[in-house]
């Protein structure tokens, strides 16, 4: 086992639309688009699909939507053995809205409510292991059982309930919005002493690697006490959905591959940039070529 996601899986419903939306109106979308979401779902079905040893410990109802969730994973050479049918839930489903003028996106989720579940953990022991903060005491079990992998947090929103779960990763890999909540500091480029200040503030809830992503700014990252800044590719987006997904889940792939810190910034900037061009979910996942390709002619 290289790679073992644990988290959410979604079953995403999106609709482009070219105008912004009024209250009590009809809108006729004939373009929608449909496909498995959420990011250890995402993560898990990059890794499978770019030839990793992958597996998804997961929760999906007993519906058209859970059997969905796991033909795609299947499809993505992800291993659904260890995915939880809840026989009591209906699958988690998220609506979309993405504005096409801009590729930004509204969600609307409704989530299987949280609890705990029998584990079948994978035959072999991974080499990384990633979580989204949903199902705590799944992630927390991985953890605690698989002491010797490397252990990466997509951390999108700061809940203080997570507090056990973000100081035992090895990297911390949190949004802009993650970084504001907890610290109440704005990034801004422009600001060293800012950032400087948020790095600390974020050390206080994990002493161990700290990387944050800032959308189309890019990442910034800390080497002992040097903050490095690597900017975002500049790319039209179309879609934002699953960008941050795609960027964690080529992060646990790069580390798998044992690249480097920097290279494993870079090359999951390029995949990220890349997805944003396409519409929906797992579906905007590039290959490793495309990748390397646009790394190659961005240089």
């Amino acid at each position: 086992m290289s790679i073992l996601c644990v988290g959410q899986a979604v079953y995403d419903l999106t609709f482009p639309v070219n105008e912004p939306l009024v209250e009590n109106q009809k809108y006729r979308i004939p373009d929608r688009h449909e496909c498995m979401g959420a990011p250890a779902a995402n993560a898990a079905y990059l890794c499978g699909s770019w030839g990793a040893e992958a597996a998804l410990i997961a929760r999906v109802g007993e519906d058209l939507f859970g059997q969905e969730i796991v033909r795609t994973l299947a499809v993505g050479g992800v291993d659904a053995a260890s995915i939880y049918c809840d026989p009591k839930q209906a699958t988690s489903i998220s609506c979309i809205v993405v504005n096409q003028q801009n590729g930004h996106r509204t969600i609307l989720n409704s989530p299987m409510r949280e609890q705990r579940f029998p584990i079948v953990w994978p035959d072999k022991e991974p080499q990384v292991l990633l979580v989204d903060g949903h199902e705590l005491s799944a992630a927390l079990e991985a953890i605690k059982k698989y002491p010797t992998a490397l252990s990466i947090m997509d951390a999108g929103t700061y809940k203080p309930e997570l507090a056990k779960l973000v100081q035992t990763v090895d990297y911390l890999v949190c949004s802009e919005d993650f970084a504001y909540q907890a610290t109440g500091i704005p990034i801004q480029l422009d600001g060293p002493d800012q950032i400087k200040e948020v790095f600390k503030q974020l050390r206080t809830l994990n002493g161990n690697q700290l990387v944050i992503t800032i959308g189309d700014q890019g990442c910034l990252w800390q080497e002992q006490e040097i903050i490095h800044h690597v900017p975002a590719f500049k790319v039209a987006p179309v879609d934002t959905t699953g960008a941050g997904d795609i960027f964690h889940g080529a992060f646990a792939f790069c580390l798998e591959q044992k690249k480097s810190l920097r290279e494993t910034i870079i090359f999951s900037s390029a995949a990220s940039a890349l997805s944003v061009q396409k519409i929906g979910g797992q579906t905007s996942i590039p290959t490793l070529e495309e990748v390397r390709s646009f790394i190659s002619k961005e240089k």
